[in-house]
């Protein structure tokens, strides 16, 4: 690649290429007009002089205007061109960060994704033991409680009954036991506690 005084050389170069080739035309077309009037060679010289100062002024004005505007152009393509390469260099390489960083999520989130899932799959298993341990305590609680329901009963239905057959025997005593009977059974009671 040039540099950027060997480009403006090559440009100036072929500037001043061109307008000697603009004034080469131009003096032959002057030439070419018709002129009686230019045989003499002092009028060629004139004419020479005339187009060679022309030619010296546009080169002044390319050198003095145009070389800078030239050269303050090619330099701020210069540095646009930079710039725009290194902004192309922080992109791509912004880019490949960010390529790395969902390469780096997508493991990530697969990662979590399993850790969760095995998260869950213990958790589950925990709430099953404890359901079931749950269900076993409720189980005992419940048997303690009607094994203990069921004595309370069984008592109530013996206290109940004893109470029946003592009303019972009471009943059947007074229909069945006579005073002399009462007698007896009051004298065999007193001789028993006597002895």
């Amino acid at each position: 690649m040039e540099t950027g005084n060997r480009k403006i050389k090559r440009y100036i170069g072929i500037g001043l290429t061109a307008l000697a080739m603009v004034a080469v035309f131009a003096a032959a077309a002057f030439a070419a007009g018709g002129g009686e009037e230019a045989t003499k060679p002092m009028d060629w010289g004139w004419r020479i002089l005339n187009s060679g100062i022309i030619i010296a002024v546009l080169v002044w004005v390319w050198i003095k205007f145009g070389k800078p505007a030239l050269l303050g152009r090619i330099a701020k393509i210069e540095a646009s061109l930079e710039e725009a390469g290194k902004a192309r260099e922080e992109a791509l390489a912004k880019l490949s960060a960010v390529e790395a960083k969902l390469r780096n999520k997508d493991a990530e989130l697969k990662n979590i994704l399993d850790v969760a899932k095995a998260n869950g799959e213990k958790e589950k298993e925990m709430l099953v033991k404890e359901a079931e341990k749950m269900v076993a305590d409720i189980a005992v609680s419940t048997k303690e409680l009607i094994d203990a329901e069921l004595v309370k009963a069984k008592e109530a239905i013996r206290r109940e009954a004893a109470l029946k057959a003592v009303e019972l025997a009471e009943k059947m005593i007074r229909e069945n036991v006579k005073k002399e009977d009462q007698t007896r059974m009051l004298r065999e009671y007193l001789e028993k506690v006597g002895r």
